[in-house]
């Protein structure tokens, strides 16, 4: 046992040292940590505008989209004109070989004289319904695919550092004056690096 200790910690240094000569050296150019390419990738197909959002976090890369490309209010049925946004992503993600996880976020949604009771039953129908289409017309794998909804519960912070989720307004701005953030209102395409299992 004493002799791997001191194996682990020579392997160690060596190690450390040489990350600290390559400090100074230029890395090639063709090099991009994976969520970095994915996210080039993604940008060059659907370009930034408003309602569409790139977010680098430990799990991979999340597109987040503005629901209401997809939705109507209070339906979990795919508007035609959003299918355009959703052949692009099917199409990367036929080249790619990571795992997709759609996430719905939602929240204050008129549900009276629908069939769901509360914005967590609508967000699944709309993550589901979008992972169908992708599997259906889009010919992806079903183990490639992830469906979930959040409802309201998942509110989206952007660059804000305090948020309060029950008014929907940055910490310490009155509601009047600070609407809503619409992007609490969004679809994710969770584009994962890393290996998932159901």
């Amino acid at each position: 046992m004493k002799y791997l200790y001191t194996a682990f910690l020579i392997s160690t240094v060596i190690f450390c040292t040489g990350l600290s000569e390559l400090k100074g050296r230029n890395l090639p150019v063709s090099y991009q940590p994976k969520v970095d390419m994915l996210e080039t990738v993604f940008k060059s197909a659907l370009p930034l505008k408003d309602g569409i959002i790139y977010t680098k976090v430990p799990r991979g890369l999340i597109v987040s989209i503005d629901e209401r490309y997809f939705f109507s209010e209070g339906e979990a049925r795919i508007k035609e004109s959003s299918l355009c946004i959703l052949n692009t992503i099917i199409l990367i993600l036929h080249k790619l070989p990571n795992y997709c996880v759609v996430e719905n976020h939602t929240q204050d949604n008129n549900l009276s004289g629908t069939a769901f009771n509360d914005d967590c039953e609508i967000s699944l129908a709309r993550s589901t319904n979008i992972v169908q289409y992708m599997i259906k017309y889009g010919k992806l794998s079903p183990k490639q695919l992830f469906a979930l909804g959040y409802g309201q519960y998942m509110p989206f912070r952007g660059n804000v550092k305090s948020y309060d989720a029950d008014k929907g307004v940055p910490t310490g701005m009155a509601a009047s004056k600070t609407p809503k953030n619409k992007m609490n209102r969004r679809i994710d395409f969770v584009i994962l690096e890393y290996e998932a299992r159901r």
